[in-house]
């Protein structure tokens, strides 16, 4: 099942951004293959910090210091797993030293991407900022989000999918006071949750930003995560859509709807939050690690 709100829009380009906790990379490149698939450029990054993906997940990998040092964009090399430095013309010779053409990096990214019609997926990123040891994941710092609005509509990018918030790889938060970092331009904004939290006894460990969730929500240690902890996390405007544009459209999803106690229980949960939730447009119940993620869509 893809759904329907993913592929109406009248036009492009196109930016979702995604928040919350609980599975924002699978559903970032999920999303991302789906578009790719529907003859689309589409641009992935970050405005926060998130793991550097697989070289499988994208064509193409751009950093800063590829767009500032030779002319050079990385680009994965599936036959031989290797991620390969290709040269992509470029007249823009860029000075380090002036902010006027840091400004201008945007228009540098975009000379640098695919021919528009070839459809395809850049994951774009600032710098690597931890390198520990071979077997560690590798964690990056993103773009800003004023990068994406002014890409939006002058690159060759017509979906953009940014990662717009953290949650420390726990299955649900709240945001704080510098969060979520969500670009004024987006058209669509995806809040994630891990559904194994839910009709569950809530807890510190497992929810990012204990002390602004529990403030948010009015949930104590040890009370069960019912469909009023949600809704109240969903309707405050300091809450789950904080920050998100007006014009957007908002969605809840309710991901690893496999590791839930029952998963008619989360159906249930979600019909009554986006009863009493105007602001939400649907609630997508899904397992983003599957081969067809999405299992259902509740609407009003």
């Amino acid at each position: 099942m893809t759904p329907n709100s993913l592929f109406a829009q009248p036009s492009t380009p196109f930016v979702i951004a995604l928040v919350g906790g609980g599975g924002k990379t699978s559903t970032a490149f999920w999303l991302a293959q789906e578009y790719k698939k529907r003859g689309h450029c589409v641009f992935v990054s970050t405005t926060t910090k998130m793991y550097l993906p697989e070289r499988h997940q994208a064509d193409c990998f751009i950093s800063r210091a590829d767009l500032f040092n030779k002319d050079r964009v990385l680009r994965a090399d599936k036959s031989n797993n290797q991620i390969d430095s290709l040269p992509i013309n470029c007249s823009l010779p860029l000075n380090l030293e002036s902010s006027k053409n840091v400004m201008e990096t945007p228009l540098l990214l975009s000379r640098r991407q695919p021919k528009k019609s070839e459809p395809s997926i850049t994951f774009c990123y600032q710098e690597i900022i931890n390198e520990t040891s071979a077997a560690d994941k590798k964690k990056v710092a993103g773009i800003t989000p004023e990068w994406i609005d002014k890409l939006k509509n002058d690159s060759p990018f017509t979906v953009f999918i940014i990662e717009a918030d953290g949650a420390k790889c726990l299955p649900i938060k709240a945001p704080s006071g510098h969060e979520p970092c969500i670009p004024l331009s987006s058209d669509m904004v995806i809040g994630v949750t891990g559904a194994e939290v839910i009709h569950t006894q809530a807890s510190p460990e497992r929810i990012h930003r204990w002390n602004v969730f529990s403030a948010l929500t009015q949930c104590s240690e040890g009370d069960d995560m019912d469909h009023r902890v949600f809704s109240h996390l969903i309707a405050d405007p300091q809450g789950m859509f904080k920050q998100a544009p007006k014009h957007a459209i908002k969605i809840w999803l309710i991901n690893k709807v496999d590791l839930a106690c029952s998963y008619s229980t989360v159906k249930q949960l979600a019909e009554r939050v986006i009863t009493d939730n105007q602001k939400l447009d649907e609630i997508w119940l899904a397992a983003m690690c599957d081969h067809s993620p999405i299992r259902e869509i509740v609407t009003r």
